[in-house]
């Protein structure tokens, strides 16, 4: 077999030669590629500016580009966050779960807006609704914009951006729409599923036994923490006790009779207590005796129960990951400390602004 070089004559290529062996579309396809004289024949890959092969630039070559929407482009401008970009784009694609879509997929409940009687779609909630109108002419008026019948979000944000004699992708009038949309949709499920907190204020309590082997100790190495913060979710105290080796209801109720203590030393009363063992709650609310390692512990539970509070509640222990951390950690490094505001740092601080927000922790174990 002749390599490269035997269809070469005094450095260009021998055409007569080439057309032996190939058909003439593809010999105009070699002829005006360039000869390097003296280097190895080299394999090149052209779809690609530097002659190298890479699956990006095959997937380019084979994949069939859809039209470009300038839509979805302004979706992920750089000014945006990218939980409002990815919010967006789902927006844009029919993928966001409203009361309409979710029926849709089979799911059977009542729909009901939250500011008036009317289905909850797509439409109304981002463009028909009294509420959302009175926003959209809000902004339309800061900006001198005439709002017509726009009849689609898709529509409604070209409006926006073509408003302009000259329309630029970072003009405010790109992002204005994006934005509106965003904090409908934020309101719109705060208004839906937002958890209020009560008046008085509230008593996290916690523990936390570690992994003995593979197998949770019953009794073992045990902790005992809690958070007591207000009705809006600021913190008081937080507090944590190494136990040493106890059961889990030992620790349950240390730590909530330990934040019934502090609460009273420091003034805070009345106490909603939540806990997330079912429990420690039957024994406080039957005010049952319980095992003997633990009747000292009710009764002085008891006594300061009249005093300061008015209920005891169960929480999941995703909404407890504060408590949670600080009693781990009492376990781990055997620490006995109470924390005020400017004390708390770090992970605790960053757990307990999530919590603010209604985000819960998920453990990991």
């Amino acid at each position: 077999m002749e390599s490269v070089r035997y269809y070469w004559h005094e450095g260009d290529w021998n055409v007569p030669r080439i057309l032996r062996i190939i058909p003439m579309p593809f010999a105009q396809t070699i002829c005006p590629i360039p000869i390097a004289a003296g280097q190895g024949d080299k394999i090149v890959w052209t779809g690609s500016s530097t002659g190298d092969f890479s699956t990006k630039s095959a997937w380019e070559a084979i994949r069939q580009a859809s039209p470009r929407r300038q839509l979805l482009v302004d979706v992920w401008h750089r000014s945006l966050r990218p939980t409002i970009s990815v919010f967006l784009w789902r927006l844009f694609q029919d993928r966001i779960p409203v009361d309409a879509r979710m029926r849709q997929k089979g799911f059977s409940f009542l729909s009901k807006c939250q500011c008036c009687e009317a289905e909850e779609t797509v439409s109304h909630l981002f463009i028909e609704s009294a509420a959302v109108q009175g926003v959209w002419q809000h902004f339309a008026a800061i900006f001198g914009l005439c709002l017509c019948d726009t009849g689609s979000l898709t529509h409604m944000v070209h409006f926006w951006r073509y408003s302009t004699p000259i329309p630029l992708g970072s003009h405010i009038r790109t992002l204005i729409p994006f934005l509106i949309l965003w904090f409908t949709w934020t309101q719109q499920n705060a208004a839906k599923y937002h958890v209020k907190f009560l008046e008085p204020p509230v008593l996290w309590d916690g523990m936390h036994r570690p992994h003995l082997g593979s197998s949770l100790g019953n009794p073992g190495l045990a902790g005992a923490a809690g958070i007591i913060r207000d009705s809006a979710g600021h913190v008081h105290l937080a507090y944590q006790f190494a136990l040493g080796t106890g059961t889990s209801v030992l620790a349950e109720l240390t730590a909530v009779w330990r934040g019934m203590e502090l609460a009273l030393t420091h003034g805070l009363a009345p106490l909603v207590v939540e806990v997330d063992a079912t429990t420690v709650i039957s024994l406080l609310k039957s005010r049952a005796s319980g095992k003997w390692e633990v009747q000292h512990l009710i009764m002085r539970i008891v006594c300061l129960q009249q005093l300061l509070v008015e209920d005891v509640q169960h929480v999941f222990r995703e909404a407890n990951g504060a408590a949670d951390h600080l009693a781990k950690e009492a376990t781990s490094l055997q620490l006995t400390r109470v924390l005020h505001h400017d004390d708390i740092t770090g992970i605790l601080r960053g757990i307990l602004c999530l919590d603010r927000q209604g985000v819960p922790h998920l453990r990991r174990g």
